[in-house]
């Protein structure tokens, strides 16, 4: 059975104090919930202040994730955190978001290369895709697309990876995907992975359309832009997942 996962991205917001009492809000509100997995993806920069109240391997609920790295494990690439650095503090890592690929032009060889330097470091990616427009033909060019980005990997590999299906015309829009059209394309993606992968609905999620998500049969979890950063949307989210685990 797959264990549903919600996870934060927090892109480039909060200061340091905002990260460490939304982190510490989250931490407290959670501790209950105990069949699903939270990921937390805070700017990098905050990554090692908040292992301290969130450490790696200690809550099995509660995780950290990075929300990008490098495929080097070192050297002269000024700016870029190699895997080996955020496996110190943090388990899974997001890659392939389409504000890396619309924004830094990062390509699918790029991201195909962090995918496996993050399984060579024993990070668990989080690994994105989605269509610009939303028509007939997505499915199929999204299946093909993620064909590409996970040549390569093992069957562990591909079980352990988590795939987040967020359609770019969806993300910050206030016009998510509905729920039934989520859960035909996610259904189509899997036929790419197996049945073990774990793959999330991401755009424009809200406490009030999460539920709508995640009762469908091959969503598994969301990825979470502007309401991770609402204490309580957030946490209603996760309780959501819970009681529907």
């Amino acid at each position: 059975m797959r264990t549903k996962l919600i996870a934060g991205n927090w892109k480039m917001n909060t200061n340091l104090a905002d990260a460490h009492v939304l982190a510490n809000g989250i931490r407290s509100e959670v501790e209950h919930i105990e069949k699903i997995e939270v990921v937390l993806c805070p700017p990098t920069i905050w990554l090692i202040e908040l292992a301290h109240n969130i450490p790696l391997g200690k809550l099995p609920h509660l995780k950290l994730g990075a929300q990008n790295m490098y495929f080097e494990s070192k050297g002269a690439f000024t700016g870029e955190t190699a895997p080996e650095m955020i496996k110190e503090v943090a388990e899974y890592v997001i890659l392939g978001h389409s504000e890396r690929t619309h924004i830094f032009h990062e390509d699918a060889e790029l991201i195909s290369k962090k995918v496996k330097a993050a399984f060579a470091a024993g990070l668990k990616p989080i690994l994105c895709i989605g269509e610009d427009v939303q028509d007939e033909n997505s499915k199929t060019q999204l299946a093909h697309q993620l064909t590409e980005l996970v040549a390569g990997l093992s069957e562990e590999q591909i079980q352990t990876l988590v795939v987040a299906y967020e359609p770019v015309w969806a993300i910050g829009s206030g016009n998510p995907a509905t729920a039934e059209y989520a859960q035909e394309v996610i259904a189509a993606l899997r036929q790419v992975v197996n049945a073990e992968t774990r793959i999330l609905y991401g755009g424009s999620v809200t406490e009030e359309n999460a539920k709508a998500y995640l009762s469908q049969e091959d969503i598994d979890g969301l990825l979470i832009g502007g309401t991770s950063l609402k204490l309580k949307p957030f946490v209603t989210v996760c309780q959501i997942a819970d009681d529907l685990s």
